[in-house]
């Protein structure tokens, strides 16, 4: 064999080679090293610096700011609903809040006006509420705002919006338990007997919503929802405002609505 094909096949037995280790490399590399390539840690800082998918979609959280109106609003509607309210100087004329309405009564009787809140803010000492009212009688809807200004003792409440003062101070409240007169049989079977559980869920309810009252009387009337096994009987108390509570029993328990 000459000289030139002496140095053609080496050059060819080394290429063989070469392309035998590359293969074997390639193997080995593969195996190693699994379908899916691990994220590098320049791609790992760069998702956490990326939304969640919650956040994206819109999911998140509600903001702070949302949920802070509504206990505002919560925090008001129960101040005005469980103090008394008069208008300063004069005991005879006053105000109560119940849900969703309030009721101003005088010397000539009283005025009832439906309310649904629209807005609610609060600062130091003075908070207010935007309603749309409804006044019994008037027919039209109106806008106004009701504020309560000062701290306990010495609260006051006030609005374009009442009827027969432009403003309310904080009155006393009935200072005792509400006395509960006239239940008689068979009411008292109906609600298996309990009768003291049902004053002190009536003294309960007023403490929170019709602070003046002293006395709720049995008005002798009761309603029997038989499929749901509920007994329902009316009680008018001797607030100003004359307020006529709905007493539900049901399963063992009282649930009382002014």
């Amino acid at each position: 064999m000459n000289g030139k094909n002496k140095l053609m096949l080496v050059a060819a037995i080394g290429a063989v080679l070469v392309l035998i280790a590359s293969t074997a490399v390639r193997c080995a590399v593969t195996r190693a090293v699994p379908d899916e390539p691990a994220a590098t840690a320049a791609e790992a800082e760069a998702r956490e610096g990326q939304p969640s998918q919650a956040a994206a979609s819109g999911d998140a959280q509600t903001p702070k700011e949302e949920t802070m109106e509504g206990s505002t609003e919560d925090k008001v509607l129960s101040a005005l609903r469980s103090h008394a309210w008069q208008a300063e100087g004069d005991a005879g004329t006053t105000i109560s809040f119940r849900d969703g309405s309030f009721v101003e009564a005088d010397a000539d009787g009283f005025k009832v006006t439906a309310f649904e809140v629209t807005g609610a803010a609060e600062s130091d000492d003075h908070a207010t509420l935007d309603v749309t009212c409804t006044r019994d009688g008037d027919g039209g809807a109106f806008r106004t705002v009701i504020a309560v200004d000062g701290r306990e003792g010495s609260l006051k409440v006030s609005s374009d919006g009442f009827a027969n003062a432009s403003a309310y101070v904080q009155g006393s409240a009935n200072a005792g338990p509400v006395a509960v007169d006239g239940i008689t049989e068979p009411y008292t079977g109906l609600i298996d007997g309990r009768d003291a559980e049902l004053a002190a869920a009536i003294a309960s309810y007023c403490a929170d919503h019709v602070p003046t009252a002293t006395r709720a009387e049995f008005d002798g009337e009761v309603f029997l929802d038989i499929p749901d096994k509920r007994v329902t009987a009316t009680f008018h108390c001797d607030d100003k405002a004359a307020t006529v509570l709905s007493v539900a029993y049901a399963d063992g328990a009282f649930t009382v609505i002014g």
